[in-house]
C-alpha cells in the first residue's frame, strides 16, 4: 500500500450550471456568497478557468477521465460512459484513498432518476449516496448499494450535504489513518427552480443586475431566428418544440426583461443555498481539525446564459464567456497560500485529473489530455495554457436545450474567441476590446489571416486528439425518458420508496 501520509484529503463542490460570476468573490455586487468568498480568501481563485464542452456529461467524464470527448466517447448527454478506461477516483482508490460520491450523477445513460449500481459503473466510488439523473429538487429520489429508491422531503442539496458531512465523519473515525476523497454534486442551480418560498424570494428582481449582452425582444427574435437559419439548417421543428416542466417559455424564445429578471433572482436564491451548504462543510472540517491537510476545490461544468446573447435562461451548450468560463477555486492550507488568484487560462474538465493525480503523487495514466495546473498553484509558473479550445458535437435529445444538428469547434486564447462550423465561420470576438463578445468580427475581411491562423491550429488539435467533424451517438440512449416521461416515472417510484428524514 501506498505511504498515504502526506496525501491531503480531497473534497469537490459542483453545483451544476452556475456562472464564474455568480459569487461575491468574483465581483458579483448582489449575490451575497459569504463561504465561497471564505474559501476564495484562504484559497486560491481562478480567475480564466474555462471549460471546453459546456454540457453536462461530456464535462464529467472529462473531469474523470482527464481526456476530451473525442477520447472517453461521450460526445453528448444521456449516453452511459465506457467503463473500460481509467478513471480519477479509482486511481486515488487505488493509492489508498476511501472514495465517496454524493448526488447527481448523470453517467449512466437514460434512466431517471437511475439507480447506479455497484462496481465497475462507480468509476472507483465506493461509497454513493445518489442518482442517475433528474432535478426535481424537492421530491428527491436517491439510492445507496441496495437498489432501494430513498425519499427525503428536504431541498435536495440539504441532505445531500448531510450525507457528505456523514462519509467525512466515518472516514475520519473509521478510516485508519488514509485519506478521503469526497465528491458532491449539487443539481442547483441548474433550472427549474423549484426550491423553497425563503429562496425564491431571497433577491428582488429589480435589484439583481442584468448581464451584458441582454437583448430588447426585437433582437432577441432576430437572434433567435438567425440560429435557426445558420445553426439548424432551416429545419426548425425540434428548435420549437416543448421544453416542458422548466416552468419557462422555451429556452431561447424572446423574453420580456422582467421575466429574465426573475430568473436571475431565482438563480441567485438557490446559489444562496449551495454557499450556505459549502459553509456547513468547512465548518466542519474545521471542527475535525484537519482543515489544513484537506484540498477543497468548487467548480462547475458550465454557467448559464441568463438571457445574454439572445439565449434565454437554461441554454449553455455555446462558446460564449457566459457558459464556457466557470468557477473556479482551490483551498489546500498547508502548501498553497491564502488569497491568491490566478490569471492563466485553464481548462477545468481535461485539466483537473493530471493536477490532483500530480499533486498526490500518483503516476498520470497515458493517455491523458489535460496540463496540470499544479505548477500554477504552487507559484512555480504564470501560465500553464495559453489557449482552451471549444467542441460543441452533434446533439439531440428531445429537449430544445440539447439540439445542436451542426458540430462547432473553436479556440478562445487570451486576446481572442473564434467558433466555426464545417463549412463556415461563425464567431469572432476581439476579447481586448470586447470583453462582453458583441461585436462579431468573422465576416470581417480585415481578419482573414488570423481565422486562417486559427483554422490551422483547430485542425491540429482534431488530428492530434482524434477528433471529427462527424463524430455523434445515435439518439436515443436505452431506456432514455424525456422530461415529461421522467415526471411520470418519478411519480410511480415516490409511494414505493422510504422516505427519510
Amino acid at each position: 500500500m501506498p505511504d498515504t501520509r502526506t496525501r491531503p484529503n480531497i473534497l469537490i463542490f459542483y453545483p451544476d450550471q452556475m456562472r464564474h460570476d455568480a459569487m461575491g468573490c468574483a465581483g458579483n455586487p448582489v449575490i451575497k456568497t459569504p463561504n465561497i468568498d471564505r474559501l476564495a480568501g484562504e484559497g486560491v481563485h481562478f480567475r480564466n478557468a474555462y471549460v471546453s464542452y459546456p454540457v453536462c456529461c461530456p464535462f464529467r467524464a472529462s473531469l474523470f477521465t482527464g481526456k476530451y470527448a473525442q477520447g472517453h466517447g461521450m460526445y453528448q448527454n444521456h449516453f452511459p460512459l465506457n467503463a473500460r478506461q481509467i478513471f480519477l477516483a479509482q486511481l486515488l482508490k487505488d493509492a489508498g484513498y476511501q472514495t465517496g460520491y454524493i448526488g447527481k450523477w448523470h453517467l449512466e445513460g437514460g434512466p431517471r432518476p437511475g439507480f447506479v449500481p455497484p462496481g465497475e459503473r462507480r468509476f472507483g466510488f465506493d461509497h454513493f449516496v445518489g442518482f442517475n439523473r433528474g432535478h426535481h429538487y424537492l421530491r428527491s429520489i436517491y439510492y445507496k448499494d441496495d437498489g432501494q429508491p430513498y425519499h427525503c422531503p428536504r431541498f435536495e442539496p440539504d441532505y445531500q450535504t448531510d450525507h457528505l458531512i456523514e462519509f467525512i465523519d466515518a472516514s475520519v473515525t473509521e478510516g485508519s489513518g488514509k485519506p478521503f476523497f469526497g465528491f458532491v454534486c449539487y443539481g442547483p442551480p441548474h433550472f427549474p427552480m423549484n426550491m423553497p418560498g425563503y429562496l425564491r424570494n431571497l433577491y428582488k428582481p429589480e435589484e439583481v443586475p442584468l448581464p451584458p449582452g441582454i437583448l430588447g425582444p426585437e433582437e432577441r427574435e432576430k437572434a433567435r431566428r438567425d440560429r435557426l437559419q445558420f445553426d439548424c439548417a432551416g429545419n426548425v421543428k425540434a428548435e420549437l418544440s416543448s421544453h416542458a416542466g422548466h416552468g419557462h417559455k422555451t429556452p431561447g424564445e424572446a423574453e420580456t426583461e422582467a421575466e429574465v429578471r426573475r430568473f436571475i433572482a431565482e438563480y441567485y436564491g438557490m446559489i444562496a443555498n449551495i454557499d450556505h451548504n459549502v459553509g456547513r462543510v468547512l465548518n466542519r472540517l474545521d471542527a475535525l481539525d484537519i482543515a489544513g491537510d484537506t484540498l477543497v476545490i468548487f467548480l462547475s461544468d458550465h454557467g448559464d446564459m441568463l438571457g445574454q446573447h439572445g439565449y434565454y435562461c437554461g441554454i449553455k451548450k455555446t462558446a460564449y464567456r457566459a457558459a464556457m468560463q466557470v468557477p473556479f477555486i482551490v483551498r489546500y492550507p498547508a502548501r498553497f497560500p491564502a488569497g491568491g488568484t490566478a490569471d492563466s487560462m485553464i481548462d477545468v474538465a481535461v485539466d483537473t485529473m493530471p493536477s490532483l493525480l500530480e499533486l498526490c503523487g500518483v503516476p498520470v495514466p497515458d493517455p491523458v489530455s489535460g496540463v496540470s495546473y499544479l505548477p500554477l498553484l504552487d507559484g512555480t509558473a504564470a501560465e500553464t495554457r495559453d489557449a482552451v479550445m471549444y467542441q460543441s458535437m452533434k446533439m439531440h435529445d428531445g429537449d430544445v436545450s440539447e439540439f445542436t444538428p451542426v458540430p462547432e469547434r473553436g479556440i478562445r486564447t487570451g486576446d481572442w474567441l473564434y467558433v466555426r462550423q464545417p463549412t463556415r465561420r461563425k464567431l469572432l470576438f476581439d476579447l481586448r476590446n470586447d470583453p462582453d463578445e458583441l461585436n462579431n468580427l468573422a465576416e470581417d475581411g480585415q481578419f482573414g489571416a488570423l481565422m486562417d491562423d486559427f483554422d490551422a491550429r483547430i485542425r491540429a488539435h482534431m488530428e492530434q486528439t482524434g477528433d471529427d467533424w462527424d463524430l455523434a451517438l445515435d439518439f436515443p440512449p436505452e431506456n432514455y425518458l424525456t422530461q415529461e416521461e421522467g415526471r411520470r416515472y418519478l411519480d410511480e417510484l415516490l409511494p414505493r420508496a422510504i422516505v427519510v428524514p
